[in-house]
């Protein structure tokens, strides 16, 4: 009877310290990438700054417009949380035409809105690096990251019929491009499947316009100008 009494004790004590054990797991709500590199695809908004600055009181709408934008990225793993991706996009945008509007002494020139828009297709080429907060992992199926870049980027249009047709010359007419811009962007991947995933990301960029020498008679600013451009954009894309 004694020799029962202390296997049942000892069961006892073996199946609670299992239960305790089991008790105390807790499943991690990290998760191993165990891929490298990444092939996506995205659409969303930009907002642009068109304004040009003439004068230091005098600016004019005639950059390229705020528009949807759509593209395709790359990315490879660098080491640990460091990626380096790269990006090629398209913005189907337009812009406003203006001539030069001197005043009555002719000794300081604005800009007159012709009432005419033009297309404008603007295309960059982006590189920069993407720092992931979890590192090689992610939380809960997110990986959120922030980031920096370059870019160039231009108009590929070219010429209008309209700026023709409104006599302005050459040295009047805007143009974009090629142009230097610098990134920085933050988001969030969100692995839906362990090779797939979704993207959203806002960035912001500085990019390079410069003002038409025609709207220049008498220069009190410089010719370039750093434009504020934000964008948002949602996007899939298969891991491997």
């Amino acid at each position: 009877m004694m020799r029962l009494s202390r296997t049942a004790l000892l069961a006892s004590v073996l199946l609670l310290g299992a239960r305790t054990a089991a008790a105390q797991t807790i499943p991690s709500p990290y998760r191993h990438v165990e891929t490298s590199q990444m092939v996506g695809v995205f659409a969303g908004y930009q907002w642009i700054d068109d304004n040009i600055s003439l004068t230091d009181s005098t600016e004019a709408a005639m950059g390229v417009q705020s528009a949807p934008v759509v593209g395709l990225r790359y990315q490879i793993r660098a080491s640990g949380p460091v990626s380096i991706e790269g990006a090629v996009t398209v913005s189907p945008s337009k812009r406003q035409l203006f001539e030069p509007e001197f005043n009555a002494d002719s000794t300081e020139v604005g800009a007159a809105d012709l009432g005419v828009s033009v297309p404008a297709t603007i295309v960059s080429v982006d590189a920069g690096l993407r720092f992931f907060l979890t590192g090689a992992r992610t939380w809960k199926g997110l990986a959120p990251f922030v980031g920096a870049g370059a870019s160039l980027l231009g108009d590929i249009r070219g010429t209008f019929d309209e700026e023709e047709d409104a006599d302005l010359e050459p040295i009047e007419r805007f143009r974009f491009g090629p142009a230097f811009a610098v990134n920085a962007a933050l988001g969030t991947d969100w692995f839906v499947r362990e090779n797939a995933s979704l993207r959203v990301e806002l960035s912001g960029r500085l990019w390079n316009m410069e003002t038409p020498a025609g709207f220049l008679f008498i220069r009190t600013t410089d010719q370039d100008e750093w434009n504020p451009v934000v964008g948002l954009t949602v996007g899939g894309a298969i891991h491997f």
